[in-house]
């Protein structure tokens, strides 16, 4: 029997880690790092590569598997942590980078998640022969991509631009613009954000949705590169879209107040509940830009089934022929309408954004309504010119 020569497996392993280290060096330097190879760090210890650019320094340890499973890549990722942060100094912080010959996106994001969790400390890196790049940590997400290869079809793509607006998501773009609008009119924290775990701990969300919030962001051109801060472009686009989103299923139910009294002094005690707010005209009549009247107050809650119904004790649903006193309406995206909600005069309402982004398609004249927040309101941030220097 003849036995064809194969090649040794640790001459195979050779390659790989050769291969990989040359296609993370020629990444970073084609982006503009200072790339050093094969640099002594610690006693009997060399780091695989220095990279540097201005306000940023890391120490790399590059670790490759055979094949890009999970169970392959996340032990491996945690053991070039252990290196990368036992090579670090005051002068260059830790970076764990793992590669393979293929790897899927789900994958890179399983490992990306695992590092955030327990080596928040430790930047990360996903890579594989074939273009995939994904990485975490400052100055570094402008380096993601995936591999032409990998380009969803049009059909996904339209799929993925409506999971671009779920929930959470469209919460945590209301935390990336909430620098550019007053806090009266959006209850968001304030700040800047290299990465995606920044964004994930000011927004109160997972790291993992934050990354996929980024990464979608990233690669459908909403992202600025050239920013060190996660900084929203191409808005007229990405607001259009937001908007479109929105025009969804509405559930909604005309109800009245079992007592009949003061509906306003009714109202106020139903917002202060905190499991209701002020939406559409109502909303927009509280924050200062009213422009619809004769319509009853739209009223937002989590839930619109019978037994949520049933524990607004002070409230029933109309009969044929009776007016309304309002109309509750199921939140279209409860974490982001509730967590963004602000109190003017003390009373529970949407933030400005969701109240463009839900009036618009009213036929009471809610295109007018949306038009006017755009003008006295939104202009300059859909612009992108309220943080320009």
């Amino acid at each position: 029997m003849l036995i064809m020569p194969q090649e040794p497996a640790p001459r195979a392993a050779a390659e790989r880690g050769r291969r990989a280290e040359e296609s993370l060096a020629e990444l970073f330097s084609r982006t503009g790092w200072k790339v050093r190879r094969e640099v002594p760090v610690q006693k009997r210890s060399r780091a695989d590569l220095i990279v540097s650019r201005p306000g940023v320094s890391y120490v790399v340890e590059v670790k490759v598997a055979p094949e890009g499973r999970g169970d392959r890549l996340v032990p491996l990722w945690a053991q070039a942590a252990l290196q990368a942060a036992h090579n670090a100094s005051s002068r260059h912080a830790p970076l764990a980078v793992v590669a393979a010959p293929r790897i899927a996106p789900t994958v890179a994001q399983d490992v990306l998640a695992f590092a955030a969790e327990y080596a928040s400390d430790v930047a990360a890196g996903v890579i594989d022969f074939d273009g995939l790049r994904v990485f975490q940590g400052p100055q570094l997400e402008s380096l993601n991509a995936e591999p032409e290869r990998r380009q969803p079809a049009p059909l996904m793509k339209r799929s993925a631009g409506h999971a671009l607006f779920s929930d959470l998501n469209q919460w945590m773009l209301k935390v990336l613009l909430a620098p550019e609008l007053p806090d009266a009119l959006l209850s968001a924290p304030r700040g800047q954000y290299r990465n995606a775990s920044q964004l994930a701990a000011a927004a109160n969300v997972s790291v993992m949705s934050a990354f996929r919030l980024v990464q979608q962001l990233q690669q459908e051109g909403y992202l600025d590169d050239s920013d060190r801060y996660l900084r929203l472009v191409r808005r007229e686009d990405l607001f259009s879209r937001w908007q479109s989103a929105a025009l969804g299923r509405v559930v909604e139910l005309p109800m009245r107040f079992l007592v009949r009294g003061d509906p306003k002094s009714e109202l106020r005690r139903m917002l202060e509940s905190g499991r209701a707010c002020l939406a559409l005209f109502a909303a927009a009549e509280a924050l200062g830009f009213g422009f619809v009247s004769g319509v009853p107050p739209y009223v937002y809650v989590p839930r619109l089934k019978p037994a949520n119904v049933a524990a607004w004790k002070r409230l029933v649903p109309v009969e044929p022929g009776e007016a309304p006193d309002l109309i509750l309406r199921r939140a279209p995206s409860p974490e982001s309408v509730f967590r963004g909600l602000v109190r003017p005069d003390g009373m529970a309402s949407c933030d400005i954004v969701q109240v463009w982004l839900d009036v618009a398609g009213h036929p009471a004249r809610g295109r007018e309504q949306a038009d006017l927040i755009r003008r006295r309101v939104l202009e300059p941030v859909i612009a992108g010119e309220s943080r320009r220097g």
